[in-house]
C-alpha cells in the first residue's frame, strides 16, 4: 500500500516538474494540469477513505497525535518544489534538507514585494 502511494506521489512530482519547466504556454499544459489535479484528488480520496480509517482503527490515538506533530515538523522543513529523484525515504533524508533550503531561497527571491 505504501509503495503504491509513493509511486503516485513520484508520478505527480514528475508531472508537476514537467509542467513547471514547460511553463503555462507549453503545448499540453492545460491537459497536463487537469490530469495532475485529477490524480492528486484520487490519491487524497483513497487516503481519506481507506488508509486513514485503517490507521485510526489500528493505531492508538496518542500515537496518531505524535505522528501528526512529526508530519507537521517535516512539512515545515520540506522542499517546496517537486523533486522526484528524492522520492525514497533514504533519498528524502539525504537530500531533502538541502533541497528545502534551496527551494526556500528561490521562493523568497521570486516572491513579489509587498510594495
Amino acid at each position: 500500500m505504501v509503495d503504491d502511494r509513493l509511486d503516485e506521489e513520484r508520478q505527480a512530482k514528475e508531472t508537476l516538474q514537467t509542467l513547471i519547466a514547460g511553463g503555462v504556454d507549453a503545448d499540453g499544459f492545460d491537459t497536463g494540469i487537469i490530469l495532475l489535479r485529477d490524480a492528486v484528488l484520487i490519491h487524497a480520496r483513497y487516503e481519506e477513505r481507506y488508509e486513514f480509517p485503517q490507521l485510526r482503527q489500528h493505531v492508538p490515538a496518542g500515537r496518531l497525535r505524535s505522528l501528526a506533530t512529526a508530519v507537521r515538523a517535516a512539512e515545515a522543513s520540506a522542499p517546496t518544489r517537486p523533486h522526484p529523484s528524492a522520492q525514497s525515504a533514504k533519498g528524502n533524508l539525504a537530500v531533502g534538507p538541502a533541497l528545502a533550503v534551496i527551494d526556500r531561497v528561490r521562493d523568497s527571491i521570486r516572491k513579489p514585494s509587498a510594495n
